[in-house]
């Protein structure tokens, strides 16, 4: 298999290790996208302030053993948040994050780039050109921290985002022009009712303007009903997941992909479908 398969943590049924690393080896993947807040109790972690060399350290031993990479250590806060005191406050989440990273150790910390309407919420004012900056601000900011740190950052855009389109990608990466700004690309979040037609289009523009900076992707999918975007277990939606798969593997061959929101029951026919499809597109090394 050439795709390197994994999961969402949050999504297993139990939040607990034995049953997560239960739930991977019995799947067969071989990392997970890890979001410590949503999967630990919060009497064990509620804030990057309780973050230690030594509990991070017993995490990542817990991964160690089971044979299991962290392909994304989520860290989804506001961004763009407009009231100071709780932009810092996700800031400094974001920048604890980081440091975190290299004790686990995971691959990148993922972020998305949040909602000019707090709490988080779709909102018209995503789109505006105050929205888009606000993000570059923000995102320069953490790409420093991330460069001093020798630490890396992935932001993941979507329709209701400021990063709405691939074009608007292209824009934050060329302003904060940073070597360790990677971008979690997932398919179902570009899509809307408008544009679901045109998937071929989307994934090309994608790796036409920033392919060369996407560092993993998501497994998502997503249906339409009176015209609101509802998100289902992936290859049950509209996503062409065979186009989608052979898209993962000729632009970035082995690369982590994380079903989202795939739930454990099911998994079975998530997990058959790509990796059928997998092995019809995947690079062989002999």
């Amino acid at each position: 298999m050439s795709i390197n398969l994994g999961l969402r943590a949050h999504d297993t049924s139990v939040h607990t290790f034995a049953h997560l690393f239960a739930v991977t080896s019995n799947y067969g993947l071989n990392n997970v996208q890890f979001a410590p807040f949503k999967f630990l109790p919060p009497e064990v972690i509620n804030s990057t302030d309780l973050y230690s060399p030594g509990m991070l350290t017993m995490i990542a031993d817990k991964f160690k053993r089971a044979h299991v990479k962290i392909s994304v250590l989520g860290n989804y806060v506001n961004i763009i948040e407009y009231d100071r005191a709780k932009q810092q406050q996700n800031l400094q989440s974001f920048y604890d994050s980081l440091v975190a990273e290299k004790f686990l150790p995971a691959a990148v910390v993922g972020t998305e780039t949040g909602s000019v309407l707090s709490p988080l919420g779709y909102t018209k004012d995503n789109y505006t050109e105050s929205a888009l900056q606000r993000v570059v601000s923000a995102v320069t900011k953490m790409s420093r921290t991330a460069e001093k740190l020798g630490s890396l950052l992935a932001i993941e855009p979507g329709v209701n985002h400021p990063l709405y389109d691939n074009y608007t990608v292209r824009r934050v990466l060329d302003a904060v022009n940073s070597p360790n700004l990677f971008v979690i690309f997932d398919l179902a979040n570009l899509i809307s009712v408008e544009n679901q037609g045109q998937q071929e289009q989307i994934l090309e523009t994608a790796a036409r303007l920033y392919g060369d900076r996407i560092c993993t992707f998501h497994l998502k999918d997503v249906q339409f009903v009176n015209g609101h975007k509802e998100t289902v277990p992936f290859g049950t939606g509209v996503v062409d997941a065979e186009r989608y798969i052979a898209f993962i593997n000729r632009l970035k061959p082995f690369t982590y992909a994380t079903f989202e929101a795939t739930k454990e029951k099911d998994l079975d026919s998530a997990v058959q479908l790509v990796r059928r499809l997998d092995q019809k597109y995947a690079l062989q090394l002999k």
